[in-house]
């Protein structure tokens, strides 16, 4: 240390007086204020001291898993709404807990599968980012998609499917985040990077009144993105409110969830606190000699290993603050505040203490305090103490001094940026709003709603609308109004010509004014302006109750609305009305009898419906195969009957099969006295208010054409060429939920896996599939996509490596009936193999398939087949609207595939489908013709060659391993994709290849 950094320091005299945060230093008023540890050391007793007091040690901490916080349940007996954290700290399975019992850790996480850091993220140039910070920026990160693990935390919100929004107005209710408090800012938002300029979906923000609020639906939940620009400890206040139909207000009471952001765990409790307050701490020990102690808190970048491979992804990021003392044994507690807030607690040994934190690109204040560990013979009269405030800068490194005397208590400076929301009732002085959809080229569009109030607060859905379907959309529109102004940005797909566009304004509930629906274009024409007017409802108006669960009101707004004018673009030369529409009568849709008014059907057990095998018999190899669909929902070891034509359709149901044609569902597992079983646990609320256990057996999903995608160029790389060539039609369920489908996935979170060897297995064989179908799942996330089924080359199994709730993107070619035997597999710990019995999952694609009496072509498994060998697979004449397309190649891996023949029609698609070989390589012509246009709007086109894998590269996905290829970034997220072939996921959630969010 330099004489002049010394004489540049004063002397400083340390009396025994009292800290009192937000005070002077004093012994007045000390009896208000003193705690019992306090007193102790006042009167003499140096009390023994834990060496850790993080301020949430003792809750439940939620955090390296799934978690959904806040979730919404509904209190019936009180009438209002609950906020819980729904989630497995435990390991025992998820269960829900009081919001301000548990808290939420945000550590450091990386992808097992190329060990990116799942904790980071650095913002790119994308505009679309702006709103979180400056390009080459990074943020602190819960990922709404983990690789290999679900570290370090795979968080989102939602709501149970017992909420009675038909009570509300408008059927709308929101969870609001009321005020954060803590060191930076925080953002929830979905994120696509391949999908610019439409590649980010904005949810809530800790900064913007707009997006302080979160449209919800009953019965769903999201997984998202959320970034903190500081770490530290983030105190959130949330309500979920809505308005009933009589116009009061129902709201949740205010609760606080805690996000600890970045530093060492908080130690997992019952949700008591349990940790003596640092400034207790710090009051009960030793004054000291400052200037002998000679302690020096310092910051600098983070120093990287000498040796490459021993570093880390992001490391780069961090930097690593230090604490050093002149007493080689001290031993204690330093407590460390970023901003003033706390950001960790750390053990001093030997006289140092050392932590390596990303604290982010913007500058803050670091403090520590030092409390000696007063029961260590050498530490016992060592100094406590407050450092002054050490600046962080990116880049630089900084240091303070014990000798320059104690610093002020750590005072918390909150963001300027945060804003607090006003729960305030509000009447517009306007109820008008103009909508205009604009062309923005390279083919996307936004569409933009604008008060003339711009103090309206709400939410944008609706979307493009078959014309014989004004419940669920082709694209859901979403957005929350900010300062008067919504926008949603969408590619503006061919498949949209011809439906009708329509804007459905949703006001929050302490808006004074009720929804209206506003018509923008009856043939909506791609690439085309156009511009209309809307207006909300005053309260006064009747309000009906919302058709459950649409997110659109098929009636008119109650509020008249000028006709929309129609202002083509520089592409287009005619105006929409001009321009070539399909027939309303060829534009497919789904069937009237798929919203959920399906008769009650008695909930099923959650135990499988055959017995799994005894314990003390290793399970065989082969499982036993499931029998054909039952005839009626409960499950039965019977074959049922095949129908026929001449049977009579049972509303809601094929061939006895209850149909499920939206909402949360998970092929779920469980192992219970050393036997697996499968089910479906079934949170659609269609069947049950309740979340049920169900058979397989004993449903069917059906998927609309709202499911129909393309496979556009931003996918072209060859790795997923199962899906077909660019410009390929398909139908696909995503990743995240959409409204008017399934959203299924697979559920292995109630099995300890310290009973077992390796992983779980989920297989899924196809037994029927329509004439030349392919069927596949992939997820997809930052790092980029994994192929987790594929059955053109039969990967029909998906390793999951530990306890995880997943969901990935289902992928079929073709309408049509799919079947497929189900079950999971694993290894207990002392080697014993376990299967689950087989259930049969049935699938309808297609407004076609959805609405038939009966599956005809059903077949039960062959007994004697291998358990995943679908080689015999049944295919059936195709459902395709206008004709079917190629045929793809089928057959088992090593077998050639038969090449393709365009069929008869309005718009059958011809393709050729390569040679499949054992090693996932495809070699093929790809027959690459238009293939016309299906009566959707949808082009087809043929299947392609190309490499589908390589053997031997492993990819894992949300837990789960694929075991053949694996599958370079796609950027799936908010992408349109489309497939000549349907592909097997293996092993893994479920990813759809347009990243949607979920609907509402």
């Amino acid at each position: 240390m330099s004489s002049q950094k010394q004489t540049q320091r004063r002397v400083t005299t340390h009396t025994p007086a009292l800290f009192i945060p937000g005070g002077k230093p004093a012994l007045r008023r000390a009896a208000a204020f003193l705690s019992a540890a306090a007193l102790l050391a006042l009167a003499g007793a140096a009390p023994s001291l834990p060496a850790a007091a993080g301020p949430d040690d003792g809750k439940i901490v939620t955090t390296k898993g799934h978690v959904d916080a806040p979730k919404a349940y509904w209190d019936e007996q009180n009438g209002t709404f609950v906020l819980m954290n729904e989630a497995n700290p435990y390991k025992t399975g998820a269960d829900t807990y009081e919001l301000d019992k548990t808290v939420n850790w945000v550590g450091k996480g990386y992808s097992t599968r190329d060990g990116k850091s799942q904790y980071t993220m650095t913002l790119g140039d994308s505009p679309s980012l702006a709103f979180l910070g400056e390009p080459g920026q990074t943020l602190y990160m819960a990922p709404h998609l983990t690789y290999g693990n679900q570290d370090p935390i795979w968080a989102g919100l939602g709501a149970s499917t017992k909420v009675p929004t038909e009570r509300f107005r408008d059927g709308v209710f929101a969870t609001d985040i009321l005020s954060v408090e803590g060191p930076g800012r925080m953002e929830l938002f979905r994120y696509n990077p391949d999908d610019a300029p439409a590649d980010v979906y904005r949810m809530l923000s800790s900064s913007s009144n707009g997006w302080h609020s979160w449209l919800l639906d009953k019965g769903s939940h999201t997984h998202n993105t959320t970034t903190f620009t500081r770490p530290g400890r983030y105190v959130v206040t949330y309500r979920t409110v809505a308005r009933s139909t009589d116009g009061r207000i129902i709201s949740s009471k205010p609760s606080k969830l805690v996000w600890q952001v970045g530093g060492m765990q908080p130690v997992l409790g019952d949700g008591t606190p349990t940790a003596v307050p640092t400034v207790d701490r710090y009051n009960a020990a030793p004054v000291g000699d400052l200037d002998a102690a000679k302690y020096v808190l310092s910051v600098a970048p983070h120093r990287l290993d000498a040796d490459p491979a021993k570093n880390k992804d992001a490391d780069d990021k961090l930097s690593d603050i230090t604490f050093t003392a002149a007493n080689k044994n001290l031993k204690g507690t330093l407590t460390l505040y970023n901003n003033g807030y706390f950001l960790t607690d750390l053990p001093v040994v030997n006289g140092t203490a050392t932590w390596s934190e990303m604290l982010g690109s913007e500058g803050s204040q670091l403090q520590a305090v030092f409390t000696p560990d007063t029961s260590d013979a050498n530490s016992a009269e060592a100094s406590r103490w407050i450092s002054h405030k050490l600046t962080y800068e990116p880049g630089r490194a900084e240091s303070v001094y014990s000798d320059d005397g104690n610093g002020s208590w750590p005072e918390e400076i909150p963001d300027q940026a945060n804003t607090v929301l006003s729960t305030q009732q509000y009447t517009p002085t306007s109820m008008d709003y103009d909508v205009t959809v604009t062309p923005n080229g390279n083919g996307f569009s936004t569409v933009e709603v604008r008060f003339k109030d711009p103090k309206v607060r709400g939410f944008m859905r609706g979307g493009f609308y078959a014309q014989d379907d004004p419940v669920y959309p082709y694209l859901d529109l979403e957005g929350s109004v900010e300062d008067g102004v919504a926008r949603f940005t969408f590619r503006d797909e061919s498949f949209y010509k011809g439906t009708a566009l329509r804007v459905k304004m949703l006001t929050h509930p302490d808006m004074n004014a009720s929804a209206s629906t506003t018509e923008v274009a009856a043939n909506y024409e791609p690439g085309t302006k156009y511009t209309a007017h809307g207006a909300l409802a005053p309260d006064s108006a009747p309000i009906s109750d919302a058709p459950k669960p649409a997110p659109v009101d098929p009636s008119p707004s109650a509020e008249p609305t000028v006709a929309p004018s129609a202002e083509p673009s520089a592409e287009p030369s005619e105006a929409p009305s001009e321009a070539p529409t399909v027939e309303p009568s060829t534009v497919p849709s789904v069937s009237p009898s798929e919203v959920p008014t399906v008769p009650a059907v008695p909930t099923a057990s959650a135990e499988p419906s055959v017995p799994a095998p005894a314990p003390s018999t290793p399970a065989p190899a082969n499982p036993t195969p499931s029998a054909p669909a039952p005839t009626s929902p409960a499950p039965s070891a019977q074959p049922s009957t095949p129908g026929t034509p001449g049977n009579q359709c049972v509303p809601g149901q094929i061939d006895g099969r209850t149909k499920i044609s939206h909402g949360h569902l998970d092929i779920q597992a469980t192992l219970k006295d050393r036997q697996l079983s499968v089910g479906l646990r079934d949170d659609s609320g269609i069947i049950d208010a309740d979340s049920t256990v169900r058979p397989l057996d004993s449903v069917v999903w059906t998927v609309s054409e709202n499911a129909r995608r393309v496979r556009t160029e931003r996918m072209a790389d060859e790795k997923l060429n199962f899906m077909g060539p660019v410009g390929t039609a398909f139908y696909g369920l995503p990743q995240t939920q959409q409204s008017g489908l399934p959203w299924p996935g697979y559920n292995t979170q109630d099995i300890d896996y310290s009973q077992l060897r390796g992983p779980v297995r989920l297989h899924v064989v196809p037994k029927v599939m329509p004439e030349g179908a392919r069927f596949g799942m992939f997820t997809e996330s930052l790092n980029g996509a994994d192929v987790l089924l594929d059955s053109t080359i039969g990967k029909t199994t998906i390793d999951i490596d530990y306890a995880t709730h997943a969901h990935a993107n289902w992928v079929f070619s073709e309408p049509g009936q799919y079947m497929f035997d189900v079950h999971y597999s694993a290894t207990l710990a002392d080697g014993t193999e376990v299967n689950s019995p087989v259930q049969q999952l049935a699938v309808a694609v297609g407004k076609k398939a959805s609405d038939a009496c009966s599956f005809e072509t059903a077949v039960p498994k062959d007994p004697n087949a291998a358990s995943d060998d679908f080689s015999g697979v049944r295919r059936v004449d195709s459902a395709t609207p206008g004709g079917a397309g190629g045929n793809a190649g089928s057959g088992q891996a090593g077998q050639s595939g038969q090449s393709g023949a365009a069929q008869s029609g309005q718009a059958g698609a011809s393709g050729a489908a390569g040679d499949v070989n054992a090693q996932g390589s495809s070699d093929g012509s790809a027959d690459g013709s238009a293939g016309g246009v299906y009566p959707g709007g949808v082009s087809g086109g043929g299947t392609g060659g190309g490499s589908l894998g390589q053997s031997g590269v492993s990819a894992s996905s949300g837990g789960a391993s694929s075991q053949q290829g694996g599958l370079a970034r796609t950027g799936f997220g908010a992408v349109s994709v489309a497939v000549g072939g349907a592909l097997v996921l293996g092993a893994g959630t479920v990813m759809v290849l347009r990243s949607r969010r979920r609907a509402s």
